[in-house]
């Protein structure tokens, strides 16, 4: 006997039906997935440009105090 409260289980027995509101479903899973692929992408682009920003900043920082102390 299957369990039938698995999520996968589930969302097969809803999507392998051909009623309409089984595409809307499956319409509906795949925007969501879209938009947290792209949150994801957003923020590691975001998270890529900050370290770029630090490094310069440590950079600036580094040159300030090496000119100060010669």
């Amino acid at each position: 006997m299957e369990n039938a409260s698995l999520p996968n289980v589930v969302w097969n027995d809803v999507t392998t039906t051909s009623s309409p509101h089984s595409l809307y479903l499956s319409y509906i899973r795949y925007l969501a997935l879209k938009v947290i692929y792209i949150i994801i992408g957003t923020v590691g682009v975001l998270d890529n440009l900050f370290v770029i920003i630090v490094f310069a900043l440590f950079v600036k920082i580094t040159d300030k105090v090496l000119t100060l102390h010669v």
